[in-house]
């Protein structure tokens, strides 16, 4: 797999695209207790915008939070995105209004994001709480390289990804100060809502860029 690395102490200025750490969670996340704005004091300088996918959960945050928020640091904060919990493993869903239910099959839970237009991403397949194999017989629009995930199951995914010939958004998959921002999306220019990121990716325009320390 060729990964592109850059280190983390770099400033969004010396880069040529937009970053955008397209997998994060906040304390609304059962498994978090890291909040939004650890999270974008992190990420400060660092990326462009992040995506909050919380596990299903969403519209935790008023416009008005996440303006002032945006505002104080600069960044963009995309928040119609979430990782759903289906019956089989996890799905990164990005541009939908509302969590799908937890009981549902794969497969349902992408046809619901693909009645709003929505995109379809394999969260980590070939990790914990993962789709396998499975995503061969499935709908996807994406796969995902995770910062947070080790490099063997990262390999299967571009691996993967390439077969199907789908492309790959990268995540980090943050819980903590200590992942966030390890993995993050690199775009060809400036995206300011989900839908210009859909279809960025939808395009096959968007590169999984690892973070160094």
């Amino acid at each position: 797999m060729n990964q592109t690395f850059v280190k983390k102490a770099t400033t969004r200025s010396k880069r040529k695209g937009f970053l955008v750490d397209m997998h994060i969670h906040t304390n609304y996340s059962i498994d978090s207790a890291f909040t939004l704005e650890e999270t974008l004091i992190e990420l400060d300088g660092v990326v462009d915008a992040l995506a909050i996918t919380d596990h299903d959960s969403m519209g935790n945050f008023s416009k008005e939070i996440l303006q002032g928020l945006e505002s104080k640091y600069h960044l963009r904060i995309f928040s119609a995105s979430v990782e759903i919990s289906t019956t089989q493993g996890d799905i990164l869903a990005y541009g939908i209004t509302a969590v799908p239910s937890q009981n549902l099959r794969p497969d349902e839970v992408i046809e619901i994001i693909h009645s709003e237009n929505g995109l379809a991403v394999a969260a980590h397949p070939f990790a914990l709480l993962g789709l396998g194999d499975l995503i061969y017989d499935l709908e996807l629009d994406a796969i995902e390289i995770n910062g947070s995930r080790s490099k063997h199951t990262n390999d299967l995914a571009k691996e993967a990804a390439e077969s199907m010939g789908l492309p790959c958004i990268g995540g980090s998959d943050s819980h903590n100060r200590f992942h966030v921002g390890t993995c993050v999306t690199e775009f060809p220019k400036r995206v300011d809502s989900i839908k210009e990121i859909i279809d960025f990716v939808r395009k096959g325009k968007c590169t999984p860029v690892f973070m160094q320390y």
